[in-house]
């Protein structure tokens, strides 16, 4: 026990960290706005699965080992903070224990065998980090002296405190001295081998040494574990391990009711908006906090990268360097961004014009000259992404990387008009004919001759209203899958109706192409179009409509309850209103569409629906469900040119014909259109049918 020595450890420990922790802290501050103080029993719940549970390492399958260990030691950590309060209680009073862990209660004994055997297993699951490092030296990360140093931390936290509790033990047991620090009652180490079975087995090591050697050990032991955690608290905010402190608080704040930030309407009649160059995301302070927590919080872990499409294919996004890219920036411009928060702030209160005008000249000094696009992100990088979310989704630590995407595709094409250029057929054809496609508006209901399918126009009293979607409508492929949906429908004898020549594209690949001016105005005009007609309830065909309809209408008035195709068909035969043959041969697998997954949760329905039709049961592919690969059409993909790398939907398409199956079934037009084309690439076209579930339904109806 040394007061003075704790207290000056404590005082320059906690000092440091916490200036470290206030600059971070006032940098975030210093970005923009957003709400994430919402619905706190979700977020809780959330950061207790997710967070704490360590849901996503655990539980994924491909990497169970590196999942249990990563969570382990977390894990041991939580475990050895109330540890951690009684060693520094006992630096200033002698015998100090906390009072719930006295010798009459079973929780105290239970808590130090808990304790006990946690840090046995961290300091195994250390060894096996380093050797996992050193020796298999997985691709997906950086292997930095960083990772090594924490890990020895780690490492002589644990083997400190059991050398500790070792000592005790044989102080007591074997030398009959309590010595001078008595961490536990000695009651309690008289049965310590039914407590702590690793300190025991620690004590043993150093059984050998004499009552004053092992009474040195002992303090030596307390004061390197006292250090060793107070280095560590400050290395943490330092670098990469900055998640250890950031990710709980980052789990909490994620979105909730849809998988990431949604993209913001932006005020497009904003004259200064125009001016400052903030209509979307084109230089670091245009932030939000929420983004630059999400930076803070990225362990690099690499996982984000292994997943996704495009770095898959050798192209050249690669989202662990992204995001070191975005925190490098912001750091580098902390100070700069602090002082144009504080001037924004001034900005708030004054009246004067003159005024106003000074401090809007002073802040605008103070922006970060450095373009995002083009200074800090390549060009072929940000247009690279399918916004699959596959990076999302496995990100144990819940970082949205699609939302600043898209929000910097926005800066690009409204403010720099820097986008590819083949996009320009797409929008054009938008603008003009309210389709990618550029085919004539007065067609979209062509496909639909002599199927004695009624128009909004003509009855708008029906129960649904199909929405039949771009590629439903023109595209040849797509329209065969518009015909067996009506069919089902029919069969069914549901009430339902088109809008013809008055639906126009959603304005989904305009949005994810940064377009936002193009989807804002094909949205308002198709939300006057459905609210003119009081449309309730929606059934759609293409994921991409579906997600637009159901989470970004209603930012501008459009709400609606909208449903897949998919979804609808299984409720159909769930309540008889259809009958499948159990007919369909040979071996069959689906291919989960992103915007229906990973955006939408919608896995079984597709799933239950196959499983009636085919004899031999459903074949699942390697990646599926929330792993399922993108077929590299999302995101706008599907109007520019993939000309770097290896196709995405060759890799998908090698993938499936891998499983030797004789049917495809998918749920989405572009990935009717992306996997057809991987599989003509492969000669496989005729041997592996590739076909939408309603096309499937619709021939193997009773």
């Amino acid at each position: 026990m040394n007061p003075l020595l704790m207290s000056a450890l404590l005082i320059v420990g906690l000092a440091v960290f916490g200036r470290t922790m206030y600059f971070k802290i006032r940098l975030l501050m210093a970005l923009e706005p957003t709400n994430r103080t919402d619905h706190i029993a979700q977020r809780l719940k959330n950061m207790v699965v997710i967070a704490i549970g360590q849901k996503r390492l655990v539980g994924r399958k491909k990497e169970w080992a590196s999942g249990i260990m990563h969570a382990f030691i977390f894990w041991g950590f939580c475990t050895l903070i109330i540890r951690s309060l009684t060693l520094y209680g006992e630096g200033f009073i002698h015998g100090f224990q906390l009072p719930f862990l006295g010798d009459e209660f079973l929780i105290g004994y239970l808590y130090i065998c808990l304790k006990d055997i946690m840090e046995g297993i961290v300091l195994l699951m250390v060894i096996y980090a380093i050797y996992r490092r050193a020796v298999l030296k997985p691709t997906r990360m950086h292997n930095t002296k960083e990772a090594y140093l924490v890990l020895v931390l780690i490492g002589i936290l644990m083997i400190s405190d059991l050398l500790l509790d070792g000592a005790r033990y044989n102080l007591i047991v074997l030398h009959h001295n309590p010595g001078d620090l008595d961490f536990f009652n000695n009651s309690r180490f008289g049965h310590e081998f039914l407590w702590t079975p690793v300190s025991v087995g620690a004590a043993s090591l150093i059984s050998g040494m004499g009552s004053a050697a092992t009474g040195y050990l002992l303090v030596a032991m307390f004061w390197l574990h006292i250090t060793t955690q107070l280095i560590f608290l400050n290395l943490l905010p330092t670098g990469k391990h900055f998640h250890v402190i950031t990710a709980l608080p980052n789990v909490f704040l994620k979105s909730l009711g849809y998988p990431h930030e949604r993209s913001k309407v932006l005020d497009l009649e904003d004259e200064a908006a125009w001016e400052d160059e903030s209509l979307g995301l084109n230089h670091i302070h245009q932030l939000n906090w929420k983004q630059g927590l999400d930076l803070y919080t990225c362990t690099e872990c690499g996982r984000c990268k292994e997943v996704c499409p495009t770095y898959t294919t050798d192209k050249p996004l690669n989202l662990l360097d992204f995001n070191d890219s975005l925190k490098f920036e912001l750091l580098e411009n902390a100070d700069n961004l602090i002082k144009r928060a504080a001037l924004a702030a001034t900005l708030k209160d004054a009246d004067d014009p003159e005024k106003i005008e000074e401090i809007k000249a002073a802040m605008a000094e103070l922006n970060s000259k450095k373009p995002l696009i083009g200074g800090v992100i390549s060009e072929d990088a940000l247009w690279a992404c399918t916004t699959c979310r596959a990076c999302e989704q496995v990100c144990p630590v819940t970082i949205e990387h699609v939302p600043r995407i898209i929000a910097m595709r926005q800066g690009q094409t409204l403010m720099a008009e820097a986008y590819p250029k083949e996009l320009n057929v797409a929008f054009k054809g938008l603008e003009r004919n309210g389709n990618p496609w550029g085919i004539g508006y007065d067609k979209r209901a062509d496909w639909a001759a002599g199927l004695e399918v009624k128009t909004m126009a003509d009855d708008a009293d029906v129960d649904y209203l199909l929405w039949v979607g771009c590629a439903g409508s023109f595209d040849d492929r797509s329209k065969k899958v518009s015909v067996s949906l009506v069919k089902i429908l029919q069969k069914a004898g549901i009430s339902f109706a088109i809008l013809g020549t008055e639906e126009k594209c959603t304005g989904d690949f305009a949005r994810r192409a940064g377009n936002e001016m193009m989807y804002q105005m094909v949205a308002q005009e198709n939300i006057e179009t459905l609210n003119n007609y009081k449309v309730k309830k929606i059934i759609a065909a293409c994921p991409h409509c579906l997600n637009t309809l159901k989470n970004e209408y209603p930012q501008m008035g459009g709400n609606y309850e909208v449903i897949h195709h998919t979804q609808f068909i299984a409720q159909l035969v769930s309540s008889g209103k259809i009958t499948l043959k159990n007919s369909l041969e040979g071996v069959l697998t689906y291919h989960d569409p992103c915007y229906l997954g990973r955006y939408n949760s919608i896995y079984d329905e597709p799933r239950l629906i196959l499983q009636s039709l085919s004899t031999e049961g459903l074949t699942e592919l390697d990646r599926k469900g929330q792993e399922s690969f993108c077929c590299g059409a999302g995101g706008g993909r599907m109007w520019m040119e993939e000309t770097i790398g290896k196709r995405i939907n060759l890799d998908r398409a090698e993938e499936i014909a891998e499983h030797k199956v004789a049917t495809l079934a998918v749920a989405c037009p572009f990935c009717l259109t992306m996997l057809e084309d991987g599989m003509k690439e492969l000669n496989k076209e005729e041997e592996i049918r590739t076909q939408d579930i309603a096309e499937l339904v619709a021939n193997n109806m009773a």
